[in-house]
């Protein structure tokens, strides 16, 4: 490129001002180089359950976000890519003075064409591809998913695609203060020594209405064991003697999913089944292993099954069920948690979006916490899934 990054990104932001094509406007293209931008400004109001305000008011949350893709030719068959995606004013609880920018995906690679795709850097691990098509709502679902929102800052990716065939291979390598999905005794954020993770899928040409698929994918990671590695404590877990305490040891997840049709328009199915096991071990607070002492496992299942249908002018209307349990391998009660999403979405062009999302508690567990051995999957996990939730949104798409 014969112009700076920095002249660049400021063309874009002027171009992109004056464009009225809501998809990545591409600012430069020649000689095998590009660089396009895209992002989005929304604005929220949720209602009182789920504003996240202390005195359950509603209220609006306003965000941006502002991406970059780049790409370069190295070669005949070989081409450099990478991507920046940064949010905005993401209305995540931080004080005015502290909102910023926040890196969302980051990842550099080299496209070897058809034989497949090497990234690094920060995004989902593999098994993200086998329980994606069920995550197609604003915020109202994912309530059976555990995964969907696990971005590490350190992972490298292989993929191949071809003949409607998509193979993923990922490695995350260590990293502390980690967002982990279903590590709710944790408060779902660790230290991770690291992960592996693969997922294998199917899309056949279209049938009827739309292309069948089928996904598979697999994780194991193992938890950092360090002394100093107190997030991957469980304090409180289970009664133990003085001195000791359950430590998070490692996880391992499966999942499987299916879909039929497209959400571009039309109709749309599609079913997720996933599992993740969380396994403990008993540790003196100096972390040595405490011999004859164990704690009991537990694992966050889910099941989630979706349908859509996509009209011709732009509206979409969704809804679904969707599920979690969580489950001990002791004698402590399963906790369950059951949903009903609806969503309607009117993209009115290409730019703006309209939309109305609402989730329905269908049998979440809420026994009062100030009750003996009371069973509420809230209070577990910090989601407020047994209240009745809505949520109306308007975005800006460039």
């Amino acid at each position: 490129m014969k112009k700076s990054f920095l002249a660049l990104a400021v063309a874009a932001v002027a171009a992109t001002a004056l464009s009225s094509v809501a998809s990545a406007t591409t600012v430069y293209d020649k000689d095998g180089n590009s660089l396009d931008i895209y992002g989005r400004v929304q604005s929220v109001y949720y209602s009182d359950k789920w504003s996240g305000v202390s005195n359950e008011e509603g209220s609006f949350k306003t965000s941006a976000r502002l991406g970059l893709d780049l790409r370069t030719q190295l070669t005949s068959g070989i081409a450099g890519f990478a991507k920046a995606e940064w949010e905005a004013a993401n209305g995540d609880g931080k004080p005015d003075e502290e909102e910023g920018f926040d890196a969302r995906y980051l990842w550099v690679g080299l496209d070897f064409g058809q034989f497949g795709q090497f990234k690094v850097g920060k995004f989902e691990e593999a098994i993200k591809y086998a329980i994606s098509p069920t995550d197609f709502f604003e915020d109202a679902a994912t309530v059976g998913l555990a995964g969907n929102d696990d971005r590490r800052e350190s992972v490298v990716q292989y993929q191949w695609s071809g003949y409607g065939v998509d193979a993923i291979l990922s490695y995350a390598f260590a990293k502390d203060n980690e967002h982990l999905d279903g590590a709710y005794f944790n408060g779902e954020n660790v230290d991770i020594d690291y992960s592996v993770s693969a997922a294998l899928g199917y899309t056949s040409p279209d049938v009827l209405f739309g292309p069948i698929g089928v996904r598979a994918g697999f994780l194991y990671g193992k938890l950092a064991d360090g002394v100093g590695n107190t997030n991957n404590a469980l304090f409180g877990y289970n009664s133990a003697p003085d001195g000791v305490n359950t430590w998070l040891d490692d996880y391992t997840q499966f999942a499987v999913s299916a879909f039929w049709g497209s959400l571009d328009v039309g109709p749309y199915v599609a079913a997720a089944y996933q599992q993740r096991e969380f396994s403990n071990e008993v540790r003196a607070n100096n972390g040595a292993s405490v011999a004859g002492e164990s704690s009991p496992d537990y694992t966050v299942q889910g099941f989630e099954f979706t349908v859509a249908y996509t009209f011709t002018n732009g509206v979409k209307l969704a809804t679904g069920y969707e599920m979690q349990t969580i489950d001990f391998d002791d004698d402590t009660a399963d906790v369950d948690a059951a949903a009903v999403p609806v969503m309607v979405m009117w993209n009115i062009n290409p730019n703006f979006d309209v939309w109305a999302e609402a989730r329905f508690d269908a049998g979440t567990d809420d026994d009062d916490p100030n009750t003996a051995n009371y069973v509420n999957f809230d209070k577990y996990a910090g989601t407020n899934y047994a209240e009745n939730v809505f949520s109306l949104g308007l975005r800006y798409n460039f």
